[in-house]
This record gives structure tokens, sequence and C-alpha cells, in this order.
């Protein structure tokens, strides 16, 4: 009981330790099995960090790419140059790729608290870090290799470095600043859009306090950071991503608005201005933006990807909307930047995700983290300093909602979601690699998507060997494909990835086929069958 107690005062005193050890005991406990494997993005990033290590060159054979091709999207490099000496460590596993994702968030939660005492004060900081560290908003995206996670750490790292160089006007914070918000746009695309409205924003809020050289220092960072992609915006390849999910991509919705132009009563050329694409792309990204402050988004249903946040839950604690709105009254009782910032934040956050069509977009949602935790955290404190009755059902209801998350994350999810998470390519792609010489052919599905890059993920392809073969497989490009495997068939070494038709091909010698399970007859014999946790079938993997 004595050692107990020494331990409740330890904490007491140092009350950020706690926290912190808590968000790294949510983030790295289980980081390879939650969630279950890993998934696209995982695997291509992983195996281009790999084929850097080793080569020199990303897997299409580019030396040092500032994108990197991948499926087409051409991804930001800077987390994938981040996991190379991870993969160096740990090897090319789910704790290379997904580690510095999860220290990333780990440092998330310690900024939050710098930033909340530096906006108000230190109690304000312990609740937004705590707040951040048990968030399913930010647990769900800081446990899986996706660079958000890190864009997240630098966007945070840049405000709190520069509110330092106003504040001290040391030329060190000033460089640190440049960096972070430099580096972020580098990291993930939703950043290339929210930095440079944050920093216009600071800067016009302390214009009268900035040094014309301090600032000069800090504008020279930030460009050459920028020129990287300013010249691939003339190749359109920093555009790749959102020529696939951007509002415009949408045929339907924009074939339906440039109907009303013929309807509309005004002159032909004035009507081709109101309805315009970048008319179109205002209104309807101003609808998207509205909704995203829905009580159904935030609290109730969330988004519609399971990899991003537990299906029929909102990503905000009911708990954390109450504190909400007491924090909205403390917030206009505030002075200074803590005033405006968490709201500018969260407003600047949801564009990225609102000019995109994809409805309830949580990950490129996640630079609005963490306005929200700011103002729980300042509407609780202000509970705190007024005794309110309300204080103690909101800690009730808040541990009962934290600890049914964790258990919900943690027990049910791996087992509920695996399909979503490509459960079952590892087991797959190393059965048939261990038997590869019992075959002349291996012919694999390519029904859950790109299995291609799992077969060079799991398989630790030689990277110069997968270079040269993906070379012919450009093709894809200049067909007007936006995916390698859009293409009907194609192959690397023995492997041939195509849709199955069993009627076609089944009786093919000295072949082994690995499919979903409703590629093959009900009485094909099965070699070896992979299942998701489930228990539903995963891959099928036959002989004829």
């Amino acid at each position: 009981m004595e050692t107990l107690k020494k331990i409740i005062a330890w904490g007491k005193l140092h009350p950020l330790l706690i926290i912190l050890a808590l968000a790294a005991t949510l983030r790295l406990v289980a980081l390879s099995s939650v969630p279950p494997s890993l998934n696209w993005d995982e695997v291509s990033m992983g195996y281009s960090a790999y084929s850097v290590m080793h080569t020199g060159k990303d897997e299409w054979g580019e030396f040092l790419p500032l994108l990197f091709r991948s499926y087409g999207e051409w991804k930001s490099p800077l987390y994938i140059y981040l996991i190379i000496p991870f993969i160096k460590i740990f090897g090319l596993n789910a704790w290379g790729v997904r580690l510095p994702a999860a220290l990333a968030g780990i440092a998330t939660v310690y900024l939050t608290y710098l930033l909340g005492r530096r906006l108000f004060f230190r109690r304000v900081g312990l609740w937004a870090a705590f707040l951040l560290a048990v968030s399913p908003w930010h647990l769900m995206l800081s446990r899986p290799g996706f660079e958000a996670g890190v864009a997240l750490m630098l966007y945070l790292w840049g405000i709190w470095t520069f509110l330092r160089a106003v504040e001290t006007q040391e030329l060190k914070y000033w460089l640190f600043a440049g960096i972070a918000f430099g580096l972020g746009p580098h990291t993930y695309n939703s950043a290339k859009l929210v930095v440079p409205l944050l920093v216009i924003y600071l800067v016009w809020y302390f214009r009268r306090q900035l040094s014309v050289r301090r600032l000069a220092v800090f504008g020279a960072i930030l460009a050459f950071f920028a020129f990287p992609i300013l010249i691939n915006l003339s190749t359109g390849r920093s555009q790749g991503r959102y020529k696939q999910v951007g509002l415009t991509t949408d045929m339907e919705l924009t074939t339906q608005f440039y109907e009303y132009r013929k309807t509309f009563p005004l002159p032909a050329p004035l009507n081709r201005v109101i309805f315009s694409k970048y008319s179109f792309v205002l209104v309807k990204g101003f609808q998207n933006w509205v909704s995203y402050f829905s009580p159904s988004f935030l609290l109730t249903e969330g988004g519609p990807r399971a990899q991003h946040n537990i299906p029929y839950r909102g990503v905000l604690y009911l708990t954390e909307a109450i504190a909400l709105f007491f924090g909205l009254k403390a917030l206009g009782r505030s002075s200074g930047l803590g005033r405006s910032l968490p709201l500018v934040i969260i407003g600047l956050g949801f564009i990225p995700a609102a000019i995109t069509k994809d409805p309830y977009h949580v990950l490129r949602s996640i630079l609005t983290l963490p306005g929200w935790q700011l103002l729980a955290a300042l509407g609780i404190v202000h509970l705190q300093t007024i005794k309110s009755k309300f204080l103690t059902p909101i800690f009730y209801i808040l541990s009962v909602e934290v600890i049914a998350f964790m258990a919900i994350y943690f027990l049910w999810y791996p087992r509920a979601f695996a399909r979503d998470w490509q459960y079952g390519y590892e087991q797959a792609v190393k059965f048939a690699l261990a038997h590869q010489d019992e075959y002349q052919q291996i012919i694999f599905t390519k029904w859950y998507g790109e299995p291609q890059l799992f077969l060079a993920f799991y398989g630790q392809l030689d990277p110069i060997e997968f270079q040269r073969e993906n070379q012919a497989l450009l093709r894809y490009e200049s067909m007007g494909l936006p995916w390698l495997d859009q293409l009907n068939s194609y192959q690397i070494g023995k492997f041939t990835f195509k849709y199955l038709d069993w009627n076609e091909s089944h009786d093919s010698p000295h072949t082994l086929f690995v499919g979903k399970a409703d590629d093959f007859w009900s009485d094909t014999p099965i070699r070896t069958q992979i299942k998701f946790p489930s228990g539903d079938v995963a891959f099928n993997i036959v002989e004829p």
C-alpha cells in the first residue's frame, strides 16, 4: 500500500510523463498485429524504401526520386526515406514500416502539450495531450504506417517553433520553423494546401512583431523546400493524386453542374463563368467542408473506411464534444493567438478533404488535430475552475468511453476488419514462394488489388531484378491506365497476375493457382486454405 501511494504521488508530480507513457503504450503494443496486416500503401512505401536502401532507386528504377510513382499516384517522399533506417534495423516487416509513424504519434502528443501550454496554460496542455493520447482519431492513424501522422507532427512542430521564434527572435527557431513547415508538404498531400495557408495566417497575425531579416530567412527556407513541388507541378506529378480523387473527377456531379448552364437566364459567356470548373470546386467544396462538422461524422458514424476509423462510431468521444461546448464558451474569454488558432487549425484542416470526392475522409482531415483536443481541454479546465457539477459525470463517462474503445480496437477490430487490411497476402505469398520450385507457373488473383507489391515485399525480391521486370510493365501508363493492375494480365518472374477463370485455366499442368474463395468449383481439391481471423476464406491455393 505504501508503494502504491508513492507511485500515485509521483504521478501527480509528473503527469506529463504518465501521459507520454500512456501514449507510447497505446501506439507500440502489438504494433505488428493491430492493425492485423500491412495494407497496400504500407507495403508500397516499405518496398520502395527497401529498394532505395539497396540500389539508390525505387522499384521502377528512378534514382532517389522526389516523388514516388508507387501505384501511379506519385507519393510524397519523406516517409519513404524516413523508414529506410528502420527497415535496416528491423527488416522489411511491420515494425520497420510502422515504427516511425508510431514514434511521430507519441511526439505529436508531446507537441500538443507544448502548444496548449503556450496558447493557454499548463493544465490545458496536459489535458489536451491526454485527450490526444487516447483519441480514436489519432490512435487509429498513428499505429499504421501512414505518412499523414508524420505530417501532423511536423505541422505542430512548425507552429510551436514559429511561436517561439516570434517570442525570442532567435535565429535557430526561425530555422526550425522553416524546416518543419518545409518538410510537411513533402510528407502528405493535405499538408501541401494546409501548411501554406497556416503560414500566411501566422505571418499576418504577427505582422507587427516580425523582423524583415528573420522573416527573409524563414521565407528562403520555405522557398527551398517548395521549389521541387513547383517543378513537379509543371510535370503533373504533384497533381497525380488529386487527378484521381479530386472533386472534378466525379463525372456525374460535374456533368450535372455544367448542364445547369443551358437553363440559367443569363448570357452564355457569363453562364460559362458561373458554371465553370472553379465555381464547381468552390460550391461543392464548401458544401463538403460544412458537412464535416456534422454530428454524424464527429460522434456517431465517422468515415466509411474501416482502415481509418471503426465503423458506426464517430472520431471524437461524446465527452470531448461536451467539453468542446464549454471550451468554446471559455474561448471567448481568452486572449492572444489562443483565441483563434484552435479554430483555424480545425477550419484549415478540413479543406483538403472537402475538395476531394470521397465523403467523410478521416485521414485527409488529420490536420484538424489537435484543434478539437485543445478546445475540449480548455472546457475541462474551465469546469474545474468553476467547480462545476458536470465535471464528475464527464470524467466517469470519458473513462468508460476510453476503456470501451481500447477494448474494441485491440480485441475486436483486428478480427472483424482484417479484410480491410489485405490480410492473407503475407501467408499466400510465403506459401507460394516456399513451393515455387515445384511449379512452372504460379497464377495469382488480382481481385484484392496490386498483388505484385505484396509479392515483392513479403518475398523480399531482389530490387535489381524487380526493377528490370517493372520496366516492361510501364506500358500501363502509355495505355492511359491509372494503375498497373488495370492490365488484364501481367507477369513478374514465374508469377502471373490476373482474374481467375477456372473454366479456362484449370487444366494447366505444373501450375499453382492462388485465388479467392469463389474462384474455384466447390469440389476443387484445395492444397491449402488461408482464412481471415473471422473464419472466412481469404485465399484458396490449388493445383489443377
